[in-house]
């Protein structure tokens, strides 16, 4: 494993960015997506919205 230096002023806008990542709809979406996939769940491009 590699260690990596970064700046704290770097290091403080990633986490910033990380969280507001975590917060947004398409996060979720995309959770949610996964989480359909684990239990089976199947959906044509119709139910998608396509």
């Amino acid at each position: 494993m590699e260690t990596v230096t970064l700046p704290k002023v770097e290091f403080e806008q990633m986490k910033q960015e990380l969280e507001l990542l975590r917060n947004s709809h398409l996060y979720k979406r995309l959770l949610e997506f996964e989480r359909n996939i684990l239990q089976g769940k199947k959906f044509t491009r119709k139910d998608l919205g396509f």
